[in-house]
């Protein structure tokens, strides 16, 4: 009877292995208005290490992609670009993508001198690439490609290609599709939106062993690794500490104790986990208070500045569904303030990164 047992239970073991194990396909075509198959269009999975082109029939596949959510990228000259949102779950996935032709549009010629671009280029990177250490090692390759417009003191940048970006501190090269960039002068409000596909950059053994720690010192602490930590309720042993907020300036209030997450986490299945909650949530990474953290003397609200190492995230949407990547389905579903909305392009991870 005991080896039955154990018989049944290896089996069940394999069985769940295999299943968590479990990758699927993302595959389709591309064709025009007129039914014409696209050769050459570039297909790319947002903030992924995953490119491709289609080929002479206009088809193209992803293999190997675990349950989540992503969202696959098309992009041809003389094209609007295409974003196709995908949800795996237990099956693989199949596009049928259609392109549009991009009207010609003539810009207006902006009459002004050569320090004004430059002006212009220096806020953009500050506010596209960030002013962390890994963003100061940046390099936009082709800064050539964009363009800027002023109106009043909103201050936009557009671009009909990739840049190419060289992050020499993390090693990745990124080609990010930039579709708006908007920088109030008035506010320092900046907001922008695109998509980005990395790859791994060359380099010496010693340059790798510091790419792999700078990677490492990224991920601590970020969006990301918090996402993560939710998804698998380790964030107090991830160094996670959550507090509601009472107030809506700084000085903070902060509730006496930490938020137990798991209130507002639905779980939808074995891939995806729903997030539910109407108020303001402040977010500190630090491994040793938060094991420290559930002070049961703690009775008054904690005050407290916002400061370098505090984030600040509330829903914009009504909830959010989050997957093991740390991803979520509508890019909208957050606003975030303090560090993480700091942090931008410089300090951009792909989600393959483990």
């Amino acid at each position: 009877m005991k080896k039955i047992t154990l018989s049944i239970f290896i089996i069940l073991m394999q069985a769940g292995i295999l299943k968590a194990q479990q990758t699927f396909t993302i595959s389709g075509t591309v064709k025009n208005t007129k039914e014409e198959v696209m050769q050459g269009a570039t297909i790319f999975i947002d903030g992924s290490e995953k490119g491709t082109a289609t080929n002479a029939k206009g088809e193209f596949k992803f293999n190997n992609i675990k349950p989540g959510t992503y969202q696959v990228i098309v992009r041809m000259v003389g094209y609007n670009s295409s974003k196709s949102n995908v949800i795996i779950q237990d099956q693989p996935a199949s596009l049928n993508i259609q392109l549009t032709e991009k009207p010609i549009i003539l810009r207006q010629v902006v009459i002004g001198n050569d320090s004004q671009r430059k002006e212009n280029i220096k806020i953009f990177l500050k506010n596209f690439l960030g002013e962390s250490e890994n963003a100061k090692k940046c390099t936009i390759l082709n800064l050539e490609i964009l363009d800027f417009s002023t109106n009043k003191k909103i201050l936009e940048a557009t671009s009909d290609d990739f840049l190419i970006i060289e992050n020499k501190s993390l090693g990745y090269k990124i080609k990010y599709l930039l579709r708006n960039f908007r920088y109030n002068k008035e506010t320092g409000v900046t907001s922008y939106d695109g998509e980005s596909v990395f790859e791994n950059l060359e380099g010496s053994d010693n340059e790798k062993t510091s790419w792999l720690a700078n990677r490492k010192k990224a991920f601590q602490g970020s969006l990301m690794h918090y996402f993560r930590s939710l998804y698998k309720n380790h964030l107090k042993q991830e160094g996670f500490i959550t507090y509601e907020v009472m107030n809506n300036i700084q000085p903070l209030k902060l509730a006496p104790t930490p938020v137990n997450m798991e209130q507002y986490i639905n779980t939808i299945d074995s891939n995806f986990i729903q997030l539910k909650f109407k108020t303001r949530l402040f977010i500190i990474f630090d491994k040793e208070k938060a094991l420290q953290a559930n002070d049961p003397d703690q009775k008054s609200a904690i005050t407290r500045w916002m400061g370098k190492d505090g984030s600040i995230i509330r829903l914009f949407l009504d909830n959010a569904i989050i997957d093991s990547k740390g991803s979520y389905v509508d890019f909208r579903s957050f606003f975030v303030q303090g560090f993480w909305g700091g942090k931008r392009i410089g300090d951009q991870l792909p989600f393959e990164y483990n």
